[in-house]
């Protein structure tokens, strides 16, 4: 049975008991991220992210840091995204003192030494390079760039290299400090829970104290121009095969939308049974990859499709997506399809919901921004109540030709592009 409170100092702790595996996950969220940055610190959420590996007052350094995680043979990371920073340690729950002691004594009491700040910038710049140089793992930054164009929502979450060299040690600490409050803190446990667990909170976690939960939300969301040819980006690049990916603004996280959006998408392009990769790869050839989705924040969202290809294919491709998306606004979707779609969405969640990573990541985007927390079978069971209707409707709604976005990484130009 999950289980939510809060400790003493105002963190918010949710328990995730999970059968049938000796891993626990020990996850801590922050509601913090690139889109909170002002423009003279962009990238700075993800800076501090690196940051925090880089040693303690206990932990001098990084090999001592994380020699003492990779003994447990545990697994372990952190991630920066545009609303949130998250850390994690996955390890047996045999060990979950030194996890705790571990992953609580980088959060609050990580040094940020001045050498290794200046140091880790160099690191940080190349990794920018390598997502530049990668279109497979560029095309969302140029799409999100589209469609969010001229607010915070549309930076790379790394910033970038000028913004990195630029970052000062008593500004970053200023906005480390402003977010990483303990009562700004959100600690998600899944897997093999014990007795003990609790008490292991309160130990490590529970004694920090410091500034009150800062009332701060991010600016505003907006889109760019919806001037048709402004609606197009084409980053050239030399490559054998070109990236793209188009998408439609749809709804923010929680819209009661979105599960029949996420059953439209799984219909359209969520599997190798779906009417894109059909289409598309089986019978023109045209893609080794085509998929849809949607993605959401805590204001907006969108549906998006992406292709990997060859130039030459592109404008056939394009034509190819917009014949099937415009049969769903039109026809909309089968019996048989409503049914094998609602099955793959509960196959797969629960696969992956015997990780007890999986497991704490499901609970945290929703401790941080849903108005209800819906356990996995709750929400699969709101899915099989999605609609031939319902998705028909989401279909027209979501699908505006004029609303449009399309990014291309590749070697192409934008007058041959027919959009």
């Amino acid at each position: 049975m999950i289980y939510k409170y809060e400790l003493e100092n105002g963190a918010n702790v949710f328990l995730a008991p999970q059968e049938g595996t000796n891993s626990v996950t020990t996850l801590v969220m922050y509601p913090v991220g690139s889109r909170f940055e002002p423009e003279k610190l962009q990238g700075v959420s993800h800076y501090i992210e690196h940051l925090m590996f880089k040693g303690t007052k206990k932990r001098k350094n990084t090999l001592t840091l994380t020699r003492e995680i990779d003994r447990l043979g545990a697994e372990y990371n952190a991630f920066t995204g545009k609303e949130y920073t998250g850390y994690y340690i996955k390890a047996d729950t045999k060990f979950s003192d030194i996890s705790f002691d571990i992953l609580s004594d980088m959060l609050l009491n990580s040094v940020f030494d001045p050498k290794e700040m200046e140091r880790e910038k160099g690191p940080i710049v190349e990794e920018l390079r390598m997502y530049k140089d990668n279109p497979i793992m560029d095309i969302d930054n140029v799409f999100e760039d589209l469609l969010y164009a001229g607010c915070p929502l549309g930076r790379d979450i790394g910033g970038t290299e000028k913004h990195v060299m630029s970052f000062k040690r008593d500004e970053t600490l200023a906005f480390r400090d402003k977010f990483y409050s303990p009562s700004n803190m959100n600690i998600i446990i899944a897997g093999n829970i014990t007795d003990d667990t609790e008490v292991l909170l309160n130990k490590y976690f529970g004694h920090a104290h410091g500034m009150k939960k800062p009332n701060v939300k991010p600016k505003p969301f907006c889109f760019g121009s919806a001037k048709k040819s402004e609606r197009l980006a084409v980053h050239h690049k030399d490559t054998s095969q070109l990236q793209m990916m188009l998408g439609f603004p749809a709804f923010e996280y929680g819209h009661k939308n979105n599960y029949a959006l996420k059953v439209l998408n799984t219909i359209l392009g969520g599997s190798m049974s779906s009417r894109l990769f059909i289409k598309i790869r089986e019978r023109m050839g045209l893609a080794y990859t085509v998929r849809s989705g949607l993605d959401t924040f805590v204001d907006t969202g969108y549906s998006y499709v992406r292709a990997g290809l060859e130039a030459k294919n592109l404008n056939k491709a394009l034509k190819a997506i917009a014949g099937e998306i415009e049969k769903m606004k039109i026809k909309g979707v089968s019996a048989q399809e409503l049914k094998d779609a609602k099955t793959h969405i509960r196959g797969g969640l629960t696969l992956s919901m015997e990780d007890s990573s999986t497991l704490a990541n499901w609970y945290a985007r929703q401790m941080l921004f849903a108005d209800e927390i819906l356990t996995p079978e709750e929400y699969l069971d709101r899915i099989d109540k999605v609609t031939p209707k319902q998705v028909l409707d989401v279909a027209k709604k979501v699908f505006k030709e004029d609303q449009m976005r399309l990014a291309i990484i590749g070697d192409v130009k934008k007058e041959d592009v027919m959009f």
